[in-house]
C-alpha cells in the first residue's frame, strides 16, 4: 500500500527523531517537537498502521516506535532532507583530494581517516584485487647493477619494481627485457601465463636469456599484487561509542565481518560507479550483523571500480551527513585522480619504485 503524504512525513520525524536521540519515538514527542496539525490520538494511530506496514517496530509493549530496516530504506531512498556540508569538513575532505599522492593505498588509508573524521563514526578504505591485464612494460636502467621494471595496466594503474642484479646489466638488454615482455606478456592474465607463455620469453631475450628467469619472478610477483585486497579501517574505538555496540559479540560480529575480505571484493562487484550503496544487517546478514548499517561508494580508476571508502555504525546513522560526504568525497575524488593520472599513464597501486629484491 503506498503511503499517504502524512504517514511520509510521520516516518521521516520518526527517523530523524531517534537518529538524533537513540530513544523509541512516541506520540507525545511528535506533538511537541514536530509540526502536526493533528492530535496525539491520531498520530498514534497513523504510527500502529506504519507498524503493521512494516515500517517502524515496538521495541516494549509501553515504548516509542523505532525505524524497522525497511523504515530507513524507505526514508533514505525517498524522505530524507539534503545535507550540506560545512566549510570545515569540505576542507577536511580537500586535504586528502588535493593531496597529490601518488599510490592508491596511501591516498585511500587517508581517505578513511577523513571520512571517519567528518562523520564521526567507524570507516574505512577498501582496495580490491584488480586482475588486471598489462598493456606495456617500460624498463629504466638506474646503474650497472640496478633496474626499475614499470608494468602499466590496462585499467590505467601502473605496478612498479627496482631490481638489483649481481650481473652487469647496460641500456641493451633493458630494451631487450622491454621487448620480449611486451611481445609475451601483454594482453594476458596471470592465469593464461603457461609453459608455452615461457618458453617464448626465453627465446624473445635470445643473447640475454640469463636474465629471462630473474624478470619472470619479478613480472610475477607484479603479477600476483593484483590479488591482494586490502582494507583499512579508521576509528574502531568509534563503534563503542553507539549504544548498540555496547554489546561485546556485536562489535565481534562486526570486526569478523571487516576481516573478511572477500566480502568487501565480492560488494564491490555489485557496486555502481557514481552511486552511494546503503545495506542494513537485516536486509543482508551474510554482509552486515543485525542493527548495523553499512554505507559506501565506490571510487573509479578510468571507470573501472577498484576500491571503496564508507562508513560502518549502527543502524541508527546520521544517513544525510554519511551520503553528503561519501559522494561529496568519492566523486571528487574519481574526477581528481582521472584528471592526475589520465595523461601520465598511470597510478600507482600497491608497491612504489622502493620495493626492492635482489637477484640472487
Amino acid at each position: 500500500m503506498e503511503l499517504s503524504e502524512r504517514k511520509k512525513a510521520i516516518l521521516r520525524s520518526v527517523v530523524d527523531a531517534y537518529i538524533m536521540t537513540g530513544e523509541p519515538v512516541g506520540s507525545k514527542y511528535l506533538t511537541a517537537n514536530a509540526d502536526f496539525n493533528v492530535s496525539s490520538a491520531t498520530l498514534r494511530n497513523e504510527m500502529s498502521a506504519l507498524e503493521s506496514m512494516g515500517y517502524l517496530e515496538q521495541p516494549h509493549t509501553s515504548a516509542g516506535r523505532v525505524p524497522t530496516a525497511k523504515g530507513y530504506r524507505t526514508y533514505v531512498e525517498n524522505l530524507m532532507g539534503r545535507y550540506y556540508l560545512a566549510m570545515e569538513e569540505v576542507e577536511v575532505l580537500d586535504e586528502v583530494i588535493e593531496s597529490k599522492l601518488t599510490e592508491l593505498s596511501t591516498i585511500m588509508e587517508e581517505a578513511s581517516h577523513a571520512i571517519g573524521e567528518v562523520t564521526n563514526y567507524t570507516s574505512f578504505a577498501f582496495i580490491g584485487g584488480s586482475g588486471t591485464e598489462a598493456d606495456r612494460y617500460e624498463t629504466l636502467l638506474i646503474s650497472e647493477h640496478d633496474f626499475l621494471l614499470i608494468m602499466i595496466c590496462k585499467d590505467g594503474s601502473v605496478r612498479s619494481r627496482q631490481v638489483k642484479t649481481k650481473e652487469t646489466i647496460n641500456n641493451e638488454i633493458m630494451e631487450f627485457a622491454k621487448n620480449a615482455l611486451n611481445k609475451c606478456f601483454v594482453g594476458i592474465t596471470p592465469e593464461q601465463v603457461n609453459l608455452n607463455t615461457v618458453i617464448e620469453f626465453e627465446s624473445a631475450m635470445g643473447e640475454y636469456r640469463s636474465f629471462a628467469s630473474m624478470l619472470l619472478r619479478v613480472v610475477n610477483e607484479m603479477f600476483n599484487s593484483f590479488d591482494s585486497e586490502k582494507v583499512h579501517i579508521d576509528g574502531m574505538t568509534k563503534l563503542l561509542s553507539h549504544p548498540e555496540f555496547f554489546n561485546v559479540a556485536k562489535v565481534q560480529s562486526v570486526l569478523s565481518m571487516i576481516e573478511e575480505r572477500k566480502r568487501f571484493s565480492e560488494l564491490m562487484k555489485k557496486a555502481v560507479p557514481g552511486q552511494t550503496s546503503i545495506i542494513f544487517g537485516e536486509e543482508a546478514q551474510d554482509i552486515a550483523p543485525p542493527g548495523t548499517g553499512f554505507v559506501f561508494h565506490p571510487i573509479s580508476v578510468g571507470g573501472k571500480v577498484v576500491g571503496a571508502v564508507g562508513v560502518i555504525g549502527p543502524k541508527r546513522m546520521d544517513y544525510k551527513k554519511v551520503i553528503a560526504s561519501l559522494d561529496y568525497f568519492a566523486e571528487s575524488l574519481t574526477e581528481q585522480i582521472d584528471k592526475d593520472f589520465g595523461a601520465k599513464g598511470g597510478l600507482l597501486i600497491g608497491e612504489a619504485t622502493n620495493g626492492k629484491r635482489e637477484d640472487e
